[in-house]
């Protein structure tokens, strides 16, 4: 998996990972939001914002933690942001049923971690780590672990919030010490920068992605990937942001079908289990489809939605949907950033790599707004949502197909990505 990298680099590599495991951590709190509704009930308070903040600062700072990480060492940016992670779960231990304003600031914290968990990972390959190729399989496996972690610690967590009724439900965030750990590991192994010889590096091809680009800016190429990357994920937020109340009171209490919050909770842990799949199979994945990896992961996003919104009276289908979404779009995912990072010079790649996420987050953010308005125009349904979801995905997919098989360099197909 190290193959080629220097040792400076392989420090660097393991580093990401180790934090990578801990940083969405925060992502524990929604399950657990039933139980926080009863120490904070409304109309009094709105528990809701526990998780509209974090979004809303993670939106902001997915938009310029790259343009800092020109002027900020990494190191010290993945540091800030495990640490305001662990400020967040040391607030919520303490705090629990006592000071709802002090549990907004601690959101506040959590956003910036969020904010930074994908894009900080991924410009420290691009950082540490000439093979174009290689990058992308780090990235898949640094998402893999950012999910695995925080379904890891949804599971543990619920089941200790879930103790005598669900009293001493801040009990759960007792697990937010493992950012300590993790973080100190973190500390000692990442360099400070790379190697001369290997920043120097960069014209190894690999299966599906191109020659590093060295000298300009971020190419126009970069915004229409970014483009499509974001209609993507405005689609698949539908899914994301709706498929426990699709499930729950459409299905379930709307068509009388019994689902309840068992069922909707299932669904997204199967989304999030197949991401993980996706992840540590990328680099087998990406041998055999090559350029196609991203078309084809949106095709299949958009058939997991297909079969969740048609199939609704067998849960076993809906929860295939829900597969299905998970290991497309965490296929199509760090091969559109392996992209972007391959075609970007390497000083640009934090913010290349900031502007992407930025998008998506942004789409995550005015995902209800776009398609409310939208499946409004057929009926108040989300099943109508979905079905207009589909399209954005599909549209994603051609616009894959156009950027990355059609508009791609010559001699792109290279060798077999690293290991």
């Amino acid at each position: 998996m190290f193959k080629g990298l220097n040792p400076t680099s392989k420090k660097a590599v393991t580093a990401a990972l180790i934090i990578s495991l801990v940083l969405l951590f925060g992502s524990m709190t929604p399950p657990l939001l039933g139980y926080i509704f009863r120490s904070y009930p409304p109309p009094e308070y709105n528990p809701m914002l526990l998780l509209q903040i974090p979004a809303f600062v993670g939106m902001i700072v997915s938009f310029i933690i790259g343009p800092l990480a020109l002027k900020v060492n990494l190191k010290i940016l993945v540091a800030i942001s495990a640490v305001a992670a662990l400020v967040y779960f040391l607030i919520f231990l303490f705090v629990g049923s006592d000071n709802f304003t002090a549990l907004m600031i601690a959101a506040v914290f959590m956003g910036i971690t969020q904010g930074a968990a994908f894009v900080l990972p991924g410009a420290i390959f691009g950082a540490y780590i000439a093979d174009p190729a290689q990058r992308a399989n780090f990235v898949a496996i640094a998402g893999a672990l950012l999910n695995g972690g925080a379904a890891v610690v949804n599971i543990i967590g619920g089941i200790i919030a879930a103790q005598a009724e669900g009293i001493n439900w801040n009990n759960a965030y007792w697990l937010g010490l493992l950012i300590i750990p993790a973080l100190v590991i973190f500390w000692i192994l990442m360099p400070w920068a790379p190697d001369a010889e290997e920043a120097a590096e960069g014209e190894v091809e690999g299966a599906g992605m191109p020659a590093q680009v060295t000298e300009g800016g971020i190419p126009p190429k970069v915004f229409m990937i970014i483009g499509m990357a974001a209609l993507a994920f405005l689609g698949m937020a539908v899914f994301l942001l709706n498929v426990g109340t699709y499930i729950t009171e459409e299905l379930g209490a709307g068509l009388g079908y019994g689902y309840t919050t068992t069922e909707s909770g299932l669904a997204n842990s199967i989304f999030t289990i197949f991401g993980v799949a996706a992840g540590f199979t990328f680099p087998i994945i990406i041998k055999f489809l090559k350029n196609w990896v991203a078309a084809i992961g949106y095709v299949l996003g958009a058939c997991g939605l297909f079969v969740i919104m048609t199939f609704q009276d067998s849960i076993f289908l809906i929860y295939a949907g829900a597969g299905l979404c998970g290991y497309g779009f965490n296929i199509a995912l760090p091969f559109v950033m392996g992209q972007i990072m391959a075609i970007t010079p390497p000083r640009w790649i934090p913010v290349a790599l900031s502007l992407n996420m930025g998008f998506m987050n942004l789409g995550m953010t005015f995902a209800p707004n776009i398609f409310g308005a939208l499946g409004g125009m057929i009926d108040e349904f989300i099943a109508s949502q979905l079905f207009i979801a589909i399209f954005f995905v599909l549209a994603a997919a051609v616009l894959a197909v156009l950027l990355f098989v059609v508009m791609k360099p010559k001699g792109q197909e290279g060798p077999p990505p690293a290991h």
